[in-house]
């Protein structure tokens, strides 16, 4: 028999926080599969794997079989991003501690001006690499370039992306419980839901620009 109103919703709902709930163990032992350091890139990638067929509609992908896969065949890829975030992590902090040294002198602000455009790039490239990565296929400084680019032009989606973050991070802080079962899955929802749609008018607006030169010539 098929559930209808108020238990057809509930069902719905419960379907969803288990596959969020589920989702977020996955990535929980993925990323201590690979020790932290090594795991953390490509459980991530697999995690906005899974996040983007559901929001491309695919609800019924099976999330563990599809995690390992993409698990196994980003690995390396994966891991070199995680290179990259890394490196440049640290070089903005020791360059933060550099300008700090620097306090008294003249050249504090410029460099403190430096660091704040730095970091707004920064962020930019760790909310988007990611979905970039699973949406496109690109050579491997391309992701790196679209991303902080994506981010930029699309800064409102890039604004919505952080301050309903904070508000998941804050309510995990509050209620740890749910953090665990819940936030990094949620997240990487929050943050590959905005970037679709950042995607898709990106590639609408290069589409009439297409259209606009065939009908022109």
């Amino acid at each position: 028999m098929e559930l209808t109103g108020i238990w057809a919703s509930l069902y719905k709902v419960c379907t969803w926080v288990t596959r969020f709930a589920w989702l977020n163990l996955i990535w929980l032992l993925g990323t201590l599969i690979g020790l932290i350091l090594f795991g953390l890139m490509p459980a991530t990638i697999a995690m906005f794997t899974i996040v983007r067929k559901w929001i491309q509609k695919e609800t019924d992908t099976p999330i563990l079989s599809t995690f390992v896969d993409a698990f196994k065949s980003h690995f390396w890829k994966a891991n070199l991003f995680g290179v990259v975030l890394y490196g440049l992590g640290y070089f903005l902090s020791v360059f933060l501690k550099y300008a700090g040294l620097m306090s008294d002198t003249s050249f504090h602000s410029v460099l403190l001006g430096i660091f704040v455009m730095a970091t707004f790039f920064y962020l930019m490239l760790v909310l988007y690499v990611v979905p970039v990565y699973v949406h496109f296929e690109l050579s491997f400084w391309q992701y790196i370039r679209y991303a902080v680019t994506i981010g930029a032009i699309k800064l409102h989606y890039s604004i919505c992306m952080v301050t309903i973050l904070a508000g998941v991070y804050f309510l995990s802080f509050k209620f740890p419980g749910v953090g665990l079962f819940f936030s990094f899955s949620f997240s990487a929802y929050i943050i590959m839901f905005f970037a679709h749609l950042g995607f898709q008018q990106l590639l609408q607006v290069q589409q009439e620009q297409i259209d606009h030169s065939v009908t022109t010539n």
